[in-house]
């Protein structure tokens, strides 16, 4: 069971676990070896955005992992694509919400503003469309297509 659960893991690396871990990695890096945070606040914009693009090129990784010979590749695609934009927001506001805990259970200032927290959410959904722009590009989904798709979805 165990030797399972290290194998499960490395495969999640491999597929692109990678992404979030580094980004998550220079955070703390970041907060707690040079205080860039209280020294240079800025330094969250391009973090969160980071965030953003790494959570949205995790999810698309594990979608690509997935067998793909039984649904049609339009149907795929779309799926792909609105799953690593929900799944990245998840991701944005469940961080949001560790911020949040943080400053009321040890009193700290993580989350400055009603603002810089709209700001934070607004980058981590900015990076994710950059990764869906690019990722249907690089899957040639034609809007077209997407919307019939879409539409057939919805009315069934």
């Amino acid at each position: 069971m165990q030797r399972r659960m290290v194998e499960l893991l490395k495969k999640v690396y491999r597929v692109g676990g990678w992404a979030p871990l580094l980004v998550f990695g220079v955070h703390v890096i970041l907060s707690r070896v040079f205080n860039a945070y209280v020294e240079f606040p800025p330094t969250d914009i391009p973090m969160h955005f980071g965030g953003g693009v790494a959570m949205a090129f995790f999810v698309s990784k594990c979608f690509q992992a997935l067998p793909r010979d039984i649904v049609r590749s339009s149907r795929i695609v779309l799926l792909e694509l609105v799953l690593v934009g929900s799944l990245t927001t998840s991701a944005a506001v469940g961080w949001e919400i560790i911020e949040f805990t943080c400053d009321q259970i040890f009193g700290s200032n993580i989350q400055r503003s009603l603002l810089n927290t709209m700001q934070d959410l607004f980058l981590g959904i900015a990076g994710a469309i950059v990764v869906i722009v690019i990722r249907a590009r690089a899957l040639k989904a034609r809007p077209a297509e997407l919307r019939a798709v879409a539409v057939e979805w919805l009315m069934n």
